[in-house]
């Protein structure tokens, strides 16, 4: 995907460039209006391009339980979370914290990467990535939020630090997914995610 859209761009950026060219020195428009219809031709061609890009095919047993459609709307999800997530981590100031978050974000990829070599693999991560994926962002926004606040009071410093330990706690539940992955073990995390659902609602970190 990454791959496509930066093809998208370097053909959208030539095209622009060949009309900014041919209306500037050719028809001897004005800066103003090629670069207004330069502006244009990048972003229209970009669109068209992306629209037209080839879709993942996913080979899926029927009885999975899982279809294609499924699989691509995960991945494209990730996407935007995976997006979300490394803008989130980037005003932190801690950097010990930072770095840990941007180690969350690796493993996440690897996770979604191995989904995408194996799609029904998603069935067994689905339920862990919906929660855990979900809770990291929430609780990275949430210490965002206070970590950049002028005044640290003992309650924000306490809330900081509980936030610490439930990132400890997601870093290592996505190593152990994604080792569960790789070797195909069908454990159940319903207990641990139930676990871990309780703990964030005690410390009031969602």
């Amino acid at each position: 995907m990454k791959k496509l859209t930066t093809g998208a761009g370097i053909i959208s950026g030539i095209a622009a460039g060949l009309v900014m060219l041919g209306l500037f020195f050719l028809f001897q428009f004005s800066f103003l209006i090629t670069g207004i219809l330069s502006i244009v031709t990048f972003f229209g061609i970009y669109v068209i391009l992306f629209a037209l890009r080839p879709k993942e095919q996913f080979t899926i047993n029927p009885g999975s339980g899982i279809t294609a459609e499924m699989v691509q709307t995960t991945l494209r999800e990730s996407e935007e979370k995976i997006r979300e997530l490394e803008k989130l981590a980037k005003q932190i100031p801690n950097e010990n914290i930072r770095g840990k978050i941007f180690h969350i974000i690796v493993i996440v990829k690897k996770i979604y990467e191995n989904i995408r070599k194996d799609p029904e693999k998603m069935k067994i991560a689905r339920q862990f990535l919906s929660y855990y994926f979900d809770t990291s962002i929430s609780i990275v926004n949430k210490y965002s939020q206070l970590s950049l606040q002028d005044v640290h009071s003992p309650e924000i410093s306490k809330a900081l630090l509980k936030a610490e330990d439930m990132l400890n706690s997601i870093d290592i539940a996505f190593d152990k997914q994604l080792a569960k992955l790789l070797s195909n073990d069908v454990m159940d995390l319903d207990v641990e995610i139930e676990t871990l659902e309780k703990t964030f609602k005690a410390e009031d970190l969602k």
